[in-house]
């Protein structure tokens, strides 16, 4: 399919090329006067674009009609060039309105035939009052076109690649009675490839074309001769589209793109030569029969036909095709699919085709699913009590995965060694470990119990006695029956302090204050709660971590008011660091020692004369808590 595509692109760029420079050559002689002034072709009916083509085929839908109101805003206009740039003198279509009847039909669920029609409802201007004839109604120039699809489906693929080609029937070559700005004076074709996908929620599509048409000019009274108007000549067309899709809810919005430069003419590859329109789009599908759209534009760089602002309108009916079951979604349909309750893929074996691709590591005809020896060929000598083994040539032993000495027919834990500590209630198993204190079951007398920092040596898994449940042991405990907090002294240590451990938190009795509005301690008043904290940290090597909290009121110097938010975290971030410093000059690791300061964010009372000072606090916790003195 690579090459194909490639050959495809080749071929595209060559044909390009050639009518590029044949349109040129044609340039060289008298254009003609009078040609189709609307630049909007709408993309087949039931399409969820209105200008950038994203193809449907025949796995979709078959078929599909519609129609598209197209009203655009000053696309001709009158006007002189500069050194400045260009000036508008006047509108020469201030306002058009045109109705396009479309119709597209898919088959082989690979080609994709359109048609459109427009029809001219209305046209307002300096040009149309010179002309009468100019603002009558009128059928425009019929287009017909044709894309195949290459590689991929454009509604479900990542990805797709289509190309084809658009034809337009020039109705002026047959009859001399309608409008200058409805249809050109010869055929028009448009090759073009189109790449387009859904990738998760994002539809895109993107578009390359090269319009080739016969160069002509706008018809002008004969009181305007001798001035110049805007030309219409062969061009480059590039067209980029992105949508948020829900196929679900059955809606896409997106915007769309459309950029194109004259590659023949005066203007070709120049700025009066280039046109560049953009377009806000929305469609919507009722009950997977009708679509609906709606899309608002704006052109920013302008040549005839473009017009400033354009409004579409659009409806279709295009009812969905009826999917047949597939069961396993694999994207073959279940009255085709060999294995309708498996994913699998294609094949030529109606028997195999839907069906899993079959391994066979051993490569002796046996899926690796139903081979008892997926690694070992069956060989000359097939066994034909196992499927894809070959005959033993002495007794096999028992399979033992885990090579624990347990065959795994018998072994409750297969794939895990039982170990040195086997669990006597399921052979073939560890020994677990309920509590997490390195002590396995069998053994542990303290079963849900962790053995902490202080094991007691007589009772394996269960901790030391600790009455006063301070988390020091008794036998180290100088107040056994008062709880109390570590100290360097052995005969303070575990007796009433102004510090004490209570479960994860190391609690002080008396607050740490500082001097107001600053981080500066007051040693005086809390030098002997933190020499406290100093000490505990000290007499607990344990103790690996102290996580330092800072907490503030909400009040705040009154120029600090409006962000005192921010005030009270800057605050409560400089008293952590001062509190952090103060202990590690004191002796205490830094790498023990972390911060966090929350300002005014977690009270534990009302902020209120009667709360303040119980909110100015600063917290030290144990985040190593559990299963230890930690805690």
């Amino acid at each position: 399919m690579r090459p194909l595509l490639q050959r495809s692109m080749f071929a595209f760029l060559a044909l390009a090329l050639s009518w590029g420079a044949a349109a040129r050559a044609q340039a060289q002689s008298q254009p003609n006067v009078g040609y189709q002034l609307n630049r909007y072709e709408p993309t087949a009916a039931g399409e969820w674009s209105f200008a950038v083509e994203h193809p449907w085929y025949s796995s979709t839908r078959y078929f599909a009609v519609g129609l598209t109101l197209n009203y655009a805003h000053k696309p001709l206009v009158l006007g002189y060039k500069d050194s400045s740039g260009y000036t508008e003198t006047q509108s020469l279509v201030s306002n058009q309105l045109i109705g396009h009847l479309d119709v597209a039909g898919s088959f082989l669920d690979r080609v994709l035939v359109t048609g459109s029609l427009p029809v001219v409802m209305l046209s307002q201007g300096t040009l149309v009052d010179k002309n009468p004839g100019e603002g009558s109604f009128a059928v425009g120039d019929p287009r017909i076109g044709a894309l195949a699809r290459i590689y991929g489906q454009p509604s479900r693929s990542t990805w797709s690649v289509s190309a084809g080609l658009d034809l337009w029937v020039p109705l002026r070559a047959m009859t001399d009675s309608l409008p200058s700005i409805v249809s050109d004076q010869s055929v028009r074709v448009l090759p073009k490839v189109v790449f387009a996908g859904v990738w998760r929620k994002l539809m895109w599509s993107g578009s390359l074309g090269a319009l080739i048409r016969s160069e002509a000019q706008t018809k002008l009274p004969l009181e305007w001769s001798g001035i110049e108007a805007g030309r219409a000549a062969s061009e480059l067309q590039l067209g980029l589209r992105a949508a948020y899709y829900d196929q679900a809810r059955r809606f896409a919005v997106g915007p769309e793109l459309l950029l194109a430069t004259a590659l023949a003419g005066r203007d070709s590859f120049s700025r009066y030569g280039t046109s560049l329109e953009t377009l806000l789009t929305g469609h919507y599908n009722i009950k997977d029969m009708v679509q609906v759209g709606a899309a608002i534009g704006l052109g920013f760089v302008r040549q005839p036909g473009t017009p400033d602002v354009r409004g579409l309108l659009r409806v279709a009916y295009a009812p969905t095709a009826k999917k047949e079951p597939d069961g396993d979604g694999d994207g073959i349909v279940d009255k085709y699919d060999a294995c309708p309750t498996e994913k699998g893929v294609s094949s030529r074996n109606p028997q195999k085709h839907g069906c899993p691709v079959e391994v066979d590591r051993d490569a002796d005809g046996v899926p690796d699913k139903a081979d008892l020896c997926p690694d070992v060929s069956k060989g000359a000598a097939p066994d034909p009590d196992r499927l894809g083994c070959p005959l033993p040539e002495k007794p096999l032993p028992e399979p033992d995965r885990d090579g624990d000495g347990v065959p795994d027919r018998n072994d409750q834990c297969p794939a895990e060694p039982q170990g040195a500590t086997p669990d006597p209630g399921r052979l073939g198993c560890p020994a677990m470990d309920s509590d997490k204190d390195g002590v396995l079951d069998p053994v542990d007398q303290c079963l849900f119990e962790p053995a902490g920092a202080s094991p007691d040596p007589g009772r394996p898994g269960c901790p030391m006695a600790d009455k006063d449940h301070d988390q020091i042991p008794d036998a180290a405990d100088a107040c056994p029956d008062k709880a109390g907090a570590p100290h360097p002294d052995k005969k303070r240590h575990g007796c009433p302090s102004v510090v004490e451990i209570r479960g994860c938190q190391l609690v002080i009795l008396k607050p740490i204050q500082f001097k107001p509005n600053s981080e500066i301690i007051d040693e005086k008043a809390s030098g002997k709660v933190l020499l406290a904290v100093a000490d505990a940290l000290k007499a607990s090597p344990n103790i690996k971590r102290l996580r330092i909290e800072g907490h503030t009121d909400t009040q705040c110097p009154v120029k600090f008011r409006k962000n005192c938010k921010t005030y009270n975290q800057d605050l409560s971030e400089r008293r952590v660091i001062s509190v952090r410093k103060w202990l590690i000059k004191n002796g205490i690791e830094e790498g023990r020692l972390e911060g966090k300061a929350h300002g005014h964010e977690k009270p534990i009372a009302p902020n209120n004369a009667t709360g303040w000072a119980k909110n100015r606090r600063v917290e030290f916790h144990l985040p190593d808590c559990g299963g230890t003195n930690q805690n």
